[in-house]
C-alpha cells in the first residue's frame, strides 16, 4: 500500500474483546469508537445506518462479531447497507461458517479471523479495496453471488478443518441444482474458485515467495507458477510486511 488507511473499529457493549486490535500497523491506522449509543433506543435509524455519513471519513470500517452479539450486528447491518458507502471488514471470534456466511449476506463486505488480524490486516485490507474499487470500475459479470465470493475467504477455505469448504461446497452445490446447471459445469466453477483461494492463501503465509509457496503447497514452482498465471495472480501484491508495530499501539475511546 502505498499510502496511510484509516480505519475505524467500532466496539459495543458485546466486543470488548476486538478493543486490543486498535493500534498502527504498516501502512494501516485503527481507530477504535465506541458503539454502545447504538444499543440504546427502538429505532433502526439510531443504528449503523445513522452513522453512514461520519464513517465516510474512514476508509474502511471494522465491526466485530462474536456469537454473543451476532444477531444485533446482523440486524444493524442488514438496516444501514443501502446507506453505507463505507466498506464493512467484519472480525469474526469463534462463529460457524454458516454464521460468517449471515454476516456476509447481511451486508459485510468480507471478513477475517480475529486470530489472523495483528499478521494479515494490512494485506487483507489492501485486497479488500483493491476489489470493491474493480467492482465499481467494471461491475460485476460473475454468475456467483456476492455472498458466496466471500464466503469462499481465503484463510477459511485452507484451514485444517474442513467445516468451511462443506459449509461453501454444500450451499454452492444446492444453488447450482436448484438452477439446474450442468454437474460439470458446477463442479469447475467450484474447483477453479478454491485454487484462487488456495493460491492467494498460501502466498499471504509466504509473504509472497512464490518459491516457498510452493514448497508449501507441495507443487513444483513452474506448476505453481502456471496457477498464478492461470487465475491472474499476482505475488508482488503479498510482497507487504504485515506485522503491526506493537510500539505504536494506541487506544482510542472515541474519535
Amino acid at each position: 500500500m502505498n499510502t496511510v488507511k484509516n480505519i475505524v473499529l467500532l466496539i459495543d457493549q458485546q466486543s470488548q474483546w476486538a478493543q486490543v486490535y486498535a493500534g498502527t500497523y504498516k501502512n494501516v491506522n485503527v481507530h477504535s469508537l465506541p458503539f454502545e449509543p447504538l444499543l440504546i433506543g427502538d429505532s433502526v435509524d439510531q443504528g449503523l445506518r445513522h452513522w453512514a455519513l461520519s464513517l465516510l471519513h474512514y476508509d474502511l470500517a471494522l465491526v466485530a462479531v462474536s456469537p454473543t452479539n451476532l444477531s444485533w450486528v446482523r440486524s444493524q447491518l442488514h438496516h444501514a447497507r443501502r446507506h453505507l458507502r463505507t466498506p464493512i471488514l467484519a472480525i469474526v471470534q469463534n462463529l460457524k461458517p454458516i454464521a460468517i456466511q449471515d454476516v456476509i449476506d447481511a451486508g459485510a463486505d468480507d471478513f477475517i479471523t480475529d486470530q489472523n488480524l495483528k499478521t494479515e490486516l494490512p494485506i487483507r485490507v489492501k485486497l479488500l479495496l483493491q476489489r470493491l474499487q474493480k467492482k465499481l470500475n467494471y461491475g460485476s459479470s460473475s454468475t456467483i453471488s456476492t455472498a458466496e465470493q466471500n464466503a469462499l475467504n481465503d484463510e477459511y477455505l485452507v484451514s485444517e478443518s474442513s467445516a468451511p469448504l462443506d459449509a461453501y461446497t454444500a450451499a454452492v452445490a444446492t444453488r447450482y441444482a436448484t438452477h439446474s446447471q450442468p454437474f460439470q459445469q458446477a463442479k469447475n466453477t467450484v474447483v477453479q474458485r478454491f485454487e484462487k483461494a488456495y493460491i492467494r492463501a498460501i502466498l499471504v503465509r509466504n509473504q509472497g515467495n512464490i518459491t516457498r509457496a510452493a514448497r508449501a503447497a507441495n507443487k513444483h514452482r513452474r506448476s505453481f507458477w502456471e496457477l498464478m498465471r492461470k487465475h491472474n495472480i499476482d505475488a508482488d501484491v503479498y510482497r507487504v510486511s504485515a506485522c503491526p508495530d506493537q510500539h505504536q499501539f494506541v487506544k482510542i475511546s472515541r474519535h
